[in-house]
């Protein structure tokens, strides 16, 4: 099946997040007078007609707002908000916490749309499967709200009971990093610049 065209496919920023080893919200926070979100958002346009941002309030007036089904913190709980919503089978899900992302990467990840037999694909980066940058299939949806009442909200536990398929993409590792605190942020930004 070749490449869905791109108004075929969904896009949804999980935003949800406390943000606590950051020390402030990452979804409002600035590199180069840009906010994560909005930077976000700049570069999936050119993979995405229709970007959503998730979470338990807006951050930003140049997408649409899901608000999060439940006051819950967790990954899942934005996945299983974002499968309720969509209208497209499959679906970008991306953290707010990875603001060096390139549309290329997001190609590769949606070349490998070959049928309904991968419901879920995500990259692994030097071994680490990367859950929050990917594309899921709207018939997850059952699995997820199924661990979701079972109250076992450890993404990767369902993540890998639905047998992905992983795309090593160890190349793009900087690109690909969650910011998590202050000094990451800085430190990728060194490695941004030097490569």
């Amino acid at each position: 099946m070749p490449m869905l065209i791109k108004s075929k496919i969904n896009a949804y920023i999980l935003a949800g997040g406390l943000s606590r080893r950051f020390g402030s919200n990452k979804a409002i926070y600035k590199i180069d007078g840009v906010t994560f979100l909005d930077k976000i958002f700049t570069t999936l346009q050119s993979n995405f007609t229709n970007i959503f941002t998730i979470g338990k309030e807006p951050y930003s007036e140049k997408m649409e707002f899901v608000s999060d089904f439940t006051d819950q913190q967790a990954p899942i709980v934005g996945i299983i908000t974002a499968l309720r919503h969509t209208t497209s089978s499959w679906n970008f899900i991306i953290s707010v916490d990875m603001p060096y992302i390139t549309s290329d990467i997001v190609n590769l990840l949606q070349k490998e749309i070959i049928g309904i037999d991968n419901n879920i694909i995500i990259p692994s980066v030097n071994g680490r499967i990367l859950p929050l940058f990917g594309l899921y299939h709207q018939n997850c949806l059952v699995h997820f709200e199924k661990a979701y009442l079972a109250k076992n909200y450890t993404l990767m536990n369902v993540v890998l009971s639905l047998r992905p398929t992983v795309v090593n993409l160890s190349q793009y590792n900087i690109k690909l990093k969650n910011v998590n605190t202050l000094e990451q942020l800085k430190k990728n930004q060194i490695n941004i610049i030097i490569k």
